[in-house]
């Protein structure tokens, strides 16, 4: 992606050779099988549209929608096709054949979550919603939508805070994960590192450029990475790795850095952090934006085996949750298919507490949790977890 300005060059797909490798990486071929929901079958789709041998139909699109943007598929090609830029490229080209309801909840989505006097109105809805007796409204609401442990850890996020690192919220993670923010700034605060909450960046734009506005995402991503070069801050750190992924695609500074990866060094370079004693069992999920987030899952490891009585366990596979590229709106029964097999390790190894960094896999973990009837088992930020544990 050129940040630089606003307009784009579609890929061309001719660069996959077919060979198949992608297919066994891929998550939503792994649960249906189907030959059109894998990279190859997509890019052979993207081809067919491309070339007017196919209509821009429903049938045909659903399987460019219901892509994750995992990127497993990219690990594994033999070819190096950047699979991501031809799925936002399809996506872009073809937002305008999407059906209604599709465009709909895409922009409504964007609205709601980018807004910031939206989130404002949120918060201010959230927050005295919390309050008793409504709370119990608060509850019964958060319950139909199957995400109650959001109201449970929601937190009014502190702006009264002053430093020379700058943390960035996003905007979905803004509202789903207010805790966090706040568990940043009290981590550094104990190491002697004081930090703000920035106000005014609406998105990173990955929201909208995923789903297929990508004139609109480069254009929230511009206005992003001109706050992000104000002298006010000597590092920006944000805590949702998907901002991490895109942010990191298309910075021309080094002033960003994932807000997980830096809490990590931070308590690594202090070797005076000491944890509580900890009875739990803890499963780590690592999220597909791992990499391109640049965090160091073998630090956080490290971190966490050092916490006393804390058992530690790690999903046996390292597939996408399903949650990723808006699929948990759009695809909710594709992300709960995929997810299946981490619920179930959950329910054998009596886990008590997720832990995972990206927004999107934290819903998804909550909103099938709570299907499962496991409501035991709460979602949790690892900045948050640390935090909490930290003497």
């Amino acid at each position: 992606m050129k940040s630089g300005n606003t307009s784009y060059r579609m890929l061309d797909p001719d660069n996959c050779a077919m060979c198949g490798m992608c297919l066994n990486h891929c998550p939503t071929y792994k649960i249906s099988n189907n030959e059109s929901e894998s990279p190859r079958g997509r890019i052979s789709i993207i081809h067919g549209l491309n070339d007017s041998l196919l209509e821009p139909s429903e049938s045909a699109l659903k399987h460019i929608n219901s892509c994750t943007l995992c990127m497993a598929c990219e690990t594994v090609c033999p070819a190096k096709v950047d699979f991501y830029q031809l799925m936002t490229d399809a996506r872009n080209k073809y937002f305008k054949d999407q059906r209604i309801i599709f465009k709909i909840k895409t922009v409504l989505i964007s609205f709601l979550l980018t807004k910031n006097y939206i989130k404002r109105f949120i918060t201010l809805v959230v927050s005295t919603l919390n309050k008793k007796p409504l709370n119990k409204i608060n509850k019964k609401l958060f319950k139909f939508m199957n995400y109650t442990q959001i109201q449970d850890k929601y937190a009014k996020i502190n702006y009264n805070t002053q430093g020379n690192i700058g943390i960035f919220t996003g905007c979905a993670s803004n509202i789903f994960q207010s805790d966090v923010a706040n568990s940043c700034v009290k981590i550094l605060k104990k190491n002697n590192i004081n930090s703000e909450i920035i106000k005014n960046i609406e998105c990173c734009g990955s929201l909208n450029y995923n789903s297929g506005r990508i004139k609109k995402g480069i254009k929230q991503n511009i206005a992003a990475m001109k706050e992000f070069r104000k002298d006010k801050y000597e590092k920006i750190i944000g805590y949702a790795s998907g901002c991490s992924t895109f942010i990191n695609k298309n910075k021309k500074d080094a002033t960003y850095q994932d807000a997980t990866s830096y809490v990590l060094e931070v308590l690594a370079n202090n070797k005076n952090n000491n944890f509580k004693i900890t009875n739990k069992n803890i499963c780590i999920h690592m999220p597909c934006t791992t990499k391109s987030a640049e965090i160091d899952f073998s630090k956080l490891m490290a971190v966490l085996n050092n916490i006393p009585s804390l058992k530690v366990f790690t999903f046996e596979d390292n597939y996408c949750c399903g949650a990723g590229a808006q699929n948990i709106l759009h695809n909710n029964e594709n992300s709960i298919d995929i997810i299946k097999p981490k619920i179930e390790f959950i329910k054998s190894n009596n886990i008590d507490l997720v832990l995972t960094y990206n927004v999107g896999c934290s819903l998804n973990f909550i909103n099938s949790i709570n299907l499962k009837n496991i409501n035991k088992v709460q979602v949790m930020h690892p900045i948050t977890f640390l935090n909490s544990n930290l003497v």
